[in-house]
């Protein structure tokens, strides 16, 4: 006897039928997904807790009438030939519709490209600046821009210049004063780290002098970003962070 199988290349031992057409088909019951014997009672599951299903109501199961059954199905056979030729057509149309859509995406990407170097070259002076930029927040700044495909705003090109003016300050910052000195400082706060722990809170003021040097210093509120700055401190230490030089100083004194 011809052994038969099932769509999915399972080996079929039960009882075979035949179809109007004279072809081999078998039946199935279909369980239902509604309801699970719980301690020995079919019961409509309520959900899942720990793995396994619950019912805390006890009902019936509507779906199935708790038989497990929802319906009776009949599905046809097939020989290992039939379903290798099967399995062949599927594979075909399968790799026909991949290659489609690879086709596809390398078209889209390729339009995305062009938009993109059209896009760079009409905006190439802020492109430039924007991709000499590098941290996490430019990243996303840089990915964002170039995801939109929108001129930059007056906001953006002022925020990408007073960045790369920053970074060319930064370069020729220098430390101030030997340790233990104490110098005038005159020139605008850049920004203000705020950290609070078990002692209290802490400010740390970042101080950009009048000719580029930065200075810092960790204690008291000393003003918001862009507020002017006038105060003799001493110098504690000679520090660098990210390549730039600072100059830690102690016990400002407003002048």
């Amino acid at each position: 006897m011809t052994q038969l199988y099932t769509r999915s290349g399972t080996e079929y031992t039960g009882s075979v039928q035949l179809s109007a057409k004279g072809k081999p088909t078998y039946t199935y019951q279909v369980s239902c997904t509604r309801c699970h014997v719980i301690n020995g009672q079919r019961l409509y599951v309520m959900g899942m807790m720990n793995g396994k299903p619950y019912s805390h109501t006890g009902f019936d199961c509507w779906g199935c009438g708790n038989t497990g059954v929802t319906s009776t199905k009949t599905a046809p056979l097939y020989t290992a030939e039939q379903l290798a030729k099967l399995n062949a057509t599927a594979d075909k149309r399968q790799a026909e519709r991949q290659a489609k859509r690879e086709a596809e995406q390398a078209l889209a990407a390729k339009e995305l490209a062009d938009k993109l170097a059209t896009f760079k070259a009409e905006h190439a002076e802020f492109c430039v600046e924007l991709n000499s930029l590098a941290g996490e927040f430019w990243n996303g700044f840089r990915d964002g821009f170039y995801k939109r495909l929108q001129a930059p705003t007056e906001r953006q090109i002022a925020l990408v210049k007073a960045e790369i003016a920053k970074l060319q300050q930064n370069v020729t910052s220098a430390y101030v004063g030997a340790i233990g000195d104490r110098i005038e400082i005159a020139g605008k706060i850049e920004r203000v780290i705020t950290t609070e722990s078990f002692y209290g809170i802490k400010h740390i003021n970042i101080i950009r002098c009048e000719n580029g040097n930065v200075v810092v210093y960790r204690g008291n509120y000393l003003g918001g970003k862009d507020d002017a700055v006038h105060i003799m401190a001493t110098v504690a230490e000679h520090t660098e962070y990210n390549g730039v030089k600072q100059t830690i100083v102690q016990r400002p004194k407003q002048k």
